[in-house]
């Protein structure tokens, strides 16, 4: 398996079955750009594309497994990297939150609504303003979108 890093290709990795990632799956279908939903319970990336991800975002692998999330492993315990992987390959639901790409960007998002940032949304086209003036609630371009 590979992923396509072209830019305006939103790839985005996460866990099935579960309600985040239902979610996820909701604003993927509503978007109207370019996505690749990648199931890791369905097809798990290669050990060199969470090692590159990791790499990528600066981090370990713990920070996208919940140990306690398995049962018989010890939440405390220091796992290598290489553990980490096979972990997460033989129990996908650990996966904590999603790992979203497009281009060169790239982001471990844990809420569903941080990932409207990679399709441009704003707060529905409010402007912030003094308390005393009324909001601006309609488009202010042409190319605003909403989800």
């Amino acid at each position: 398996m590979t992923i396509d890093n072209k830019e305006g290709l939103i790839n985005c990795i996460y866990a099935g079955s579960t309600q985040f990632s239902a979610q996820i799956e909701a604003i993927l279908k509503a978007a109207k750009k370019d996505t690749h939903a990648i199931d890791i319970t369905k097809t798990m990336p290669s050990d060199t594309i969470w090692h590159d991800i990791a790499k990528r975002l600066n981090t370990s692998l713990r920070s996208f497994v919940d140990i306690q999330q398995v049962e018989g492993y010890d939440a405390d315990a220091n796992y290598s990297e290489e553990g980490l992987v096979k972990i997460l390959a033989q129990h996908p639901e650990a996966m904590i939150g999603t790992i979203v790409m497009e281009g060169e960007d790239i982001k471990h998002i844990k809420r569903h609504t941080e990932l409207l940032e990679f399709f441009n949304v704003d707060s529905a086209g409010l402007e912030k303003t003094m308390h005393t003036e009324p909001p601006t609630t309609k488009r202010q371009t042409e190319d605003e979108n909403f989800i």
